[in-house]
């Protein structure tokens, strides 16, 4: 259906009404014509009452103009019309005036005042030109012949007057149009604003129906939104699905008391926190406090005693409502089956390992015994070489995949003895020696003394070559990786060796660098080369540095090659138990 117009009769009874209700907008012609046909008509009234009027037609003339104008005004289409045509009609309100105080007989000097209306009118308009216009009008109005009877001195003095009512005019008209220009810029800010603050209270309404819509589709999952103080505010479905419990769709309640207590309170000592309420969800909130993402493996307990491990995703919520109500979201999600299928993962990767050592050593056993045999040929040394080499290759990925067990298994152990690092990195390099020619690369022992340390001299083996091997398999040919051995003292006194493996190789970038030591990781690069391994190489090094009580750093941008540094101190010494106090014998007879 088309809009329907209303009729002009109709809009004039909508201004009528308004106006009468206080209503009236001041920005539409009929509220800014209607101050002077009031005044006019109380003029015109009066003049009605005088005994004679000189020219009665041309006072009738000017009222029927000016009740057109209020007409025209009111009904007009001015939302179609330009916007110079409202300033026709204050000038023809002017022109009314000038023939009503010529019709009427009286001077125009008596109706000066009633200038200042249809002026303000004017002034009312947008810019300036409605200023000039009224100015030009009011001394036009005052330029008009004067009365014959006058004398000199009074036209003298009138057109002192007149000059003095067309500055009036001009610095009213002036100082009107620039408060109204302001008043219309601030009303158009105000209206902006409110736009605005409009536009995001709904965005607000639909970010909150989307968060209550998320959070009521998560039916296997844990999501909470919580105060400051880790009282709930809001809880998904999946809190009855993981904890077996309604009361986390209670507002109010807290969220503590579905975290173990004591895997809370040596979290909170490592952090070194207490063990107060606020201590504990500090503990749980983590690098959430400051923005960041915080993400950790907890275990959840239910009301009937039971346990779950979950992982908990911490995130800052910022309050809709009201600002500095501000909290949390936590999102929990059930990781059984997850550590389930890892345990059986590991005892899998365990069992084949184990297997796989017995064979191995019998064949490294046996190309032992076929080297005491004088009468090989040298073809027949070189495969005896082949064979040794991809058999301890063999041998040290299976040491890899049962170390990785043993560490997620918890029963790693290092066994601390006295060993020269230095050695130790000149013999790792030597065992990779057929490797590194192989693959066009030299590899050289940066270190000009003896470097002694506390360590367990296999698994420290095992650090260097998986960094030589590592650095080998992605140099290219013709370059150089070089095994740099140092020794350290720390400010405790604490002995310490530093080992910097750096290769002129492709590089990581950022992301890659981010999950380099995970297990089982292989970087994109490592398969386009189709480069040998399964990803545990650094996995297995961390672990051995992280027990070792070290750190290892890894510096790498592409096409700029990777050092990596690894600082180890002294294994400590373990306490020796106290020799038992032999017991002398008695006997009674």
């Amino acid at each position: 259906m088309g809009e329907v117009t209303p009729s002009r009769d109709d809009r004039l009874g909508q201004i009528v009404r308004r106006l009468g209700a206080g209503q009236l907008d001041v920005e539409s012609p009929s509220a800014r014509e209607l101050p002077f046909t009031a005044v006019f008509a109380i003029a015109y009234v009066f003049t009605l009452f005088e005994d004679a009027i000189p020219r009665p037609g041309v006072v009738t003339v000017s009222a029927v103009v000016v009740a057109l104008i209020q007409v025209v005004s009111a009904v007009g289409r001015w939302h179609r019309w330009p916007r110079w045509v409202q300033l026709v009609l204050p000038l023809l309100q002017i022109a009314a005036l000038v023939a009503f105080a010529y019709g009427s007989g009286h001077d125009s000097g008596l109706f000066a005042a009633m200038l200042f209306l249809p002026v303000i009118s004017l002034a009312l308009q947008a810019g300036y030109a409605g200023v000039a216009l009224g100015t030009l009008a009011t001394a036009v109005l005052v330029a008009l012949p004067l009365e014959g009877s006058l004398s000199a001195d009074e036209r003298i003095q009138r057109r002192i007057g007149g000059v003095i009512v067309v500055l009036c005019v001009f610095l009213v008209g002036a100082g009107t149009s620039a408060v109204t220009t302001r008043l219309r810029a601030q009303a158009l800010a105000l209206t902006e604003s409110r736009d605005r603050a409009t536009a995001l209270g709904a965005r607000v309404e639909a970010a909150r129906a989307l968060l209550a819509s998320i959070v009521d589709a998560a039916t296997e999952q844990l999501v909470a939104a919580v105060d400051r103080d880790g009282r709930i505010l809001l809880a998904s479905p999946g809190a009855r699905t993981l904890l077996k419990t309604d009361e986390l769709m209670r507002p109010g309640a807290s969220i503590l008391p579905y975290f173990s207590g004591a895997e809370l309170r040596d979290a909170a000592v490592e952090r070194g926190l207490g063990d107060s309420p606020a201590d504990r969800l500090r503990t749980i909130i983590g690098s959430a406090a400051d923005g960041h993402t915080e993400r950790r493996e907890w275990t959840l307990t239910r009301p009937d005693g039971t346990s779950i491990p979950a992982e908990v995703t911490v995130l800052r919520r910022t309050g809709l409502d009201e600002p500095g109500q501000d909290g949390y979201l936590l999102v929990a999600t059930d990781i059984t089956e997850r550590r389930r299928a890892e345990r059986l993962q590991d005892e899998f990767i365990g069992l084949v390992s184990h297997e796989l050592r017995t064979p191995l050593a019998s064949i490294l056993g046996y190309v032992d015994l076929l080297r005491l045999d004088d009468s090989l040929s040298v073809e027949q040394i070189r495969q005896l070489d082949v064979i040794e080499r991809n058999a301890r290759r063999l041998l040290r990925l299976v040491e890899d995949l049962l170390l990785s067990v043993q560490v997620v298994a918890g029963t790693f152990e290092l066994r601390g003895e006295r060993v020269d690092v230095r050695e130790i990195a000149r013999r790792s390099v030597a065992t990779l020696a057929p490797t590194a020619d192989t693959a066009g690369v030299v590899v050289t022992v940066d270190a000009p003394e003896a470097v002694p340390l506390e360590s367990d001299a296999e698994r420290l083996d095992q650090i260097i070559e998986n960094l030589v091997a590592n650095a080998i398999k992605f140099s290219p040919r013709d370059t150089t990786v070089t095994v740099g051995v140092r020794p350290e003292e720390s400010a405790e006194g604490v002995r310490r060796a530093r080992i910097v493996v750096t290769d002129h190789g492709e590089g990581m970038t950022p992301d890659v660098l981010a999950k380099v030591t995970q297990r089982f990781f292989r970087a994109d690069e490592a398969h386009r080369r189709r480069v040998r391994g399964i990803g545990l190489g650094l996995s297995v090094i961390d672990a051995i540095v992280a027990m070792h009580g070290g750190t290892i750093a890894i510096e790498s941008s592409p096409g700029e090659g990777t050092a990596v540094t690894v600082d180890l101190p002294d294994l400590p010494t373990p306490t020796p138990e106290p020799a038992s106090t032999p017991q002398t014998a008695t006997s009674t007879e």
